[in-house]
């Protein structure tokens, strides 16, 4: 079955494109302090993870205003979706073992600000966007420019090396696969190992012209909540980030671990840079290996 780009989707790409911008957010916590997060508008939603996150525990306070600690040793990383007043934050929200206080104070947004922001990692990346500000102009550009991985304390060699395995193994047919502009982007594989998840695409390129990423979204959409999308920030990617006219390539893409049920689906966007446009794929998680799929 073959998942394409059609106009029934222009209302989800156009909202992915609203979030989409170039680097990743990363919010902050370590063990013995909690973390404070201000924003200039009532909070409505704050969700960890998927929602049933016991990571973490956290209260607002003054309805503007967020103190969050862990509640676990090492709590993995995960993604912090908050919405107040216009604006909607999709984050990295990771456990450092130590950190200084500076790092720990975070103002998302100005009071009565209307701006959307997002993040979408990209070399790691997922989701990716404006970067969350502390009371230090240098520390706020600090943590922008934060490599996710590092950000979320993968150990990047041996995550590299697994997920350059994992690229050079692909597998499967054209089952799951989209086309557009002459670029055919193919579901190949996935597994789960330490939890992380990699996903392994094929992209071929057939169009004479070079297809330049310049930014990915991945996101996981239930069937249990069909009206909502949960971003999972791509920490680490393996593969090229420009595949040539009539090329093919094989990309690799580590996010955390999530609770995959077997009428879910993966959602992969990928940017190309050179003439803005993108690509789509659907996959079913059926498709996934069956130990990666909860009942």
């Amino acid at each position: 079955m073959k998942y394409v780009l059609a106009g029934a989707f222009c209302f989800l790409l156009s909202w992915c494109n609203a979030l989409g911008q170039s680097q990743t957010d990363s919010i902050i916590t370590t063990k013995g302090a909690v973390t404070l997060i201000t924003c200039g508008s009532a909070i409505t939603t704050f969700q960890i993870g998927d929602g049933k996150n016991a990571d973490y525990d956290y209260r607002i306070v003054d309805g503007n205003v967020v103190f969050i600690r862990p509640v676990v040793a090492n709590p993995r990383p995960t993604n912090l979706v908050i919405r107040e007043g216009d604006n909607i934050h999709y984050m990295i929200l990771a456990f450092r073992e130590r950190a200084e206080l500076s790092r720990l104070k975070y103002t998302l947004s100005a009071s009565g600000s209307a701006k959307n922001t997002g993040s979408t990692g990209t070399g790691a990346g997922s989701s990716g966007g404006t970067a969350a500000t502390t009371g230090d102009s240098n520390e706020a550009e600090e943590t922008a420019q934060e490599d996710p991985a590092v950000a979320a304390g993968i150990d990047t060699v041996t995550v590299g090396n697994i997920a350059e395995d994992f690229r050079k193994q692909r597998k499967g047919g054209h089952q799951y696969e989209t086309t557009a502009d002459g670029i055919t982007l193919t579901y190949s594989q996935a597994m789960s190992l330490n939890n992380l998840v990699y996903f392994s695409y094929h992209v071929r390129n057939r169009s004479g012209e070079p297809f330049v990423i310049s930014k990915v979204s991945l996101m996981h959409k239930t069937k249990q909540d069909t009206a909502s999308l949960f971003t999972m920030p791509v920490l680490y990617r393996k593969g090229t980030e420009a595949i040539a006219g009539k090329a093919d390539e094989g990309i690799v893409f580590v996010a955390a671990a999530r609770d995959f049920k077997k009428n879910d689906e993966i959602i992969l966007v990928m940017y190309n840079k050179a003439n803005k446009n993108q690509i789509v794929l659907y996959t079913p998680v059926s498709a996934l290996p069956k130990y990666m799929i909860s009942k």
